[in-house]
């Protein structure tokens, strides 16, 4: 790695870590020559397209058949559920991490235009972990993004040190926590 690029790593590293950021697009793009290979780069490969054909389409739909095809929102929808997670009959599970799928979709697609990314590259990968950059065309520097995965499946993703299940968890427990309609205020919250 030459100095400047050194520099621009290092550049924007520090921006990612100094912004809250919202959440972004799933998966990587290509894989430039060198860059460390792995079985989840590969599925993150696969989604990175779909994902920013979402947001160059701003497709909502978009977003939630990618999430649907390469992310395993159920355990990231019950792990947002934290402690509150007994609340939810069983007989719900699935319409709740459906409703999941669409809020985050939705979201997804509400901040598309400041992740509108050409690609992702894959630069390490380290057990369960890739960590990448999302490039931009023009002059904005890139974002580092790492991809959790487990079982074939992105399990979680994390945007300027913002991870998407910790960000989903926080604001259910915003909207549960002492809430006399419990789960039902939850179900509310993520149609509208």
């Amino acid at each position: 790695m030459n100095i400047y690029a050194f520099g621009e790593f290092w550049r924007c590293l520090r921006n990612a870590v100094a912004g809250v950021a919202a959440i972004l697009l799933s998966m990587l793009i290509a894989h430039p020559g060198g860059a460390t290979a792995c079985a989840g780069s590969k599925i993150a490969e696969s989604a990175g397209s779909a994902m920013i054909k979402a947001a160059q389409a701003g497709s909502a739909s978009g977003f939630s058949g990618a999430l649907n095809k390469y992310a395993d929102m159920n355990a990231i929808a019950l792990f947002a559920l934290g402690k509150h997670r007994k609340e939810l009959p069983a007989a719900r599970r699935a319409e709740f991490v459906s409703l999941t799928t669409s809020f985050v979709s939705r979201r997804f697609n509400d901040y598309r235009l400041k992740f509108r990314a050409d690609r992702i590259v894959p630069m390490t990968c380290n057990g369960n972990t890739v960590r990448t950059q999302l490039i931009f065309l023009g002059n904005k520097g890139p974002q580092v993004v790492l991809w959790r995965m487990s079982g074939g499946k992105i399990a979680d993703v994390n945007v300027q040190g913002v991870w998407l299940g910790q960000l989903l968890r926080t604001n259910f427990d915003k909207v549960l926590s002492g809430n006399p309609d419990g789960i039902t205020a939850l179900f509310a919250h993520l149609k509208g």
